[in-house]
Order: C-alpha cells, then sequence, then structure tokens
C-alpha cells in the first residue's frame, strides 16, 4: 500500500508537472496567436495601402497623361503658328522688295526729269492692293 501511495503521489506530481508546462505552453501558443493576428491585421492594413497607393499612382498617370496630351496640343498649335508666321513673312519680305524697287525707279524717273503722275499712281494703287492682300 505505500508503494501505490507513493506511486499515486508521484504520478499526481507528474501530473501537475505536465499541467505547469501545459499552462506555460498555452501561454507562449496565446502570444503567438495574438502576434500572429497582429501581424495578418498588419498585413491586411499594407494590402489595403498598396491598393490606395496603386490607385493613385493610376490617377497620377492619368494626369500626367492628360497634360502632356495638352502640351502635344498646344505644341502643334505653335508649330502650326510659326508656319503661318513665316509664310506671312515671306509675303510681306517679297513686298518690302518689290516697294524698294519701285522706289528706286521713282527716285530715278524724278531725277532723270521723267516724273510722271501716272507712275506714281500706279505704284501707289499696287501697294494698296498688296495691303488689302
Amino acid at each position: 500500500m505505500e508503494q501505490a501511495a507513493k506511486r499515486l503521489g508521484m504520478a499526481h506530481e507528474e501530473i501537475q508537472r505536465l499541467t505547469g508546462e501545459l499552462q506555460v505552453k498555452e501561454k507562449e501558443q496565446h502570444k503567438l496567436d495574438s502576434a500572429l493576428e497582429k501581424a495578418q491585421l498588419e498585413i491586411e492594413k499594407l494590402k489595403e495601402s498598396l491598393i490606395r497607393l496603386k490607385e493613385n499612382d493610376s490617377v497620377d498617370l492619368q494626369k500626367a497623361k492628360e497634360h502632356n496630351q495638352r502640351l502635344n496640343e498646344e505644341i502643334l498649335a505653335l508649330r502650326n503658328r510659326v508656319r503661318s508666321l513665316d509664310s506671312e513673312k515671306k509675303v510681306l519680305g517679297g513686298m518690302v522688295e518689290r516697294l524698294k524697287g519701285e522706289m528706286c525707279e521713282t527716285q530715278e524717273n524724278k531725277q532723270l526729269g521723267r516724273h510722271s503722275p501716272e507712275i506714281s499712281v500706279g505704284a501707289e494703287r499696287r501697294v494698296q492692293s498688296d495691303n488689302e492682300v
């Protein structure tokens, strides 16, 4: 009977020791579960942040594309305006050269004494018609 009581006491001590170890393991497991849950929440927050960043990047990219498109249209309009001004410059340059020639011719005629009102009137009419163009 003594041996049975002794074995029962040893078994009881073993049960208490194992129960203590189990409680320690359960506390560790609870801490690990809590840390895992926090990590999963952090992962979800990071995923949401990443999605928002991607959406913002997409919006920013779209805005940049639209801005570039407007700039390209402005550049095209400016190039067309430059072409138009170049053409106008050529026309006006030709008119200036012709008028210079006519002025020289008129001055030569005056110097030679061949001043004719009809020549002056004709030159004025050409100047007026050129200005209308």
